[in-house]
């Protein structure tokens, strides 16, 4: 991490319910320049996949009232599960800018025309009313083979390379037996993984919703572009253990891609 400055542009509050924001962190602590990052991971409530969207809100709204605390300027999202869910209804409740991520969808559909595409998410994201708009909306209905992953967030969360490969493996199986080329990682998780999607499926195309996101907060904060050593990040694992936050500042630094 580097070494924390006086002054900042902005400060900005990254949640995820484990690790996998930090996929978007990283993203836009290489490209943003005099940000003050505060990443909150509910690993003590992690994976939230599998939960009703009640309860995600609940626990959404919590990691938000922690960002307050800590007078941030922005909120990001860096869920897409906790973005179907609560995104919405937490936009109405707090005053500051809440960002949230998108399934890359669109830029995945337009580059591949007539194909079939691989969406691989959490069974809430493809359940919601969010996604199903979205595939409708990009006249997309048919051109999808949609993936539920209940469970990969987990193990990437415990940095489980070697079971997020077995979990992957019959899945990417069944994409190359669709002669699918390109996929979509409808989950941040997910985007950590990116080393073993191309060991097992070298050719695949993967699309994620990172630069798309990265570049919208970018844009709508007026934030300036940099180099990531005017930054620090501040971490807070909700129940995280040392390993933990090794863990996480093992995210932070090694490439997954």
């Amino acid at each position: 991490m580097s070494e924390k400055l006086s002054t900042y542009q902005k400060k900005i509050g990254v949640f995820d319910s484990g690790m996998g924001g930090i996929s978007v962190l990283r993203e836009m602590n290489q490209n943003l320049k005099g940000i003050d990052f505060f990443y909150y991971g509910d690993i003590a409530n992690s994976p939230y996949g599998n939960k009703s969207k009640e309860e995600i809100t609940k626990l959404t709204k919590t990691a938000c009232e922690y960002f307050l605390e800590k007078k941030v300027d922005a909120i990001l999202l860096a869920c897409n599960t906790a973005t179907s869910a609560s995104a919405k209804i937490l936009r109405e409740e707090f005053s500051i800018p809440i960002f949230g991520m998108e399934p890359a969808l669109k830029p995945a559909l337009m580059e591949n025309p007539g194909q079939k595409i691989a969406v691989l998410a959490t069974q809430f994201t493809i359940s919601e009313d969010k996604f199903l708009e979205l595939e409708k909306n990009l006249n997309a209905v048919g051109r999808l083979s949609v993936f539920s992953c209940e469970g990969l967030a987990s193990l990437v969360d415990q940095k489980n390379f070697e079971k997020s490969k077995a979990f992957l493996e019959p899945i990417l199986e069944k994409v190359r037996q669709e002669k699918i080329q390109a996929i979509v990682l409808g989950c941040t998780h997910y985007v950590l993984l990116k080393k073993i999607f191309h060991s097992l499926y070298p050719n695949v195309r993967l699309y994620d919703g990172n630069k798309g996101t990265y570049t919208h907060v970018q844009k709508s904060l007026n934030l300036q572009i940099g180099h990531s050593t005017k930054n620090h990040i501040n971490l807070f694992l909700n129940g995280g253990s040392d390993y933990d936050y090794s863990t996480a500042n093992y995210y932070l630094q090694e490439p997954f891609s």
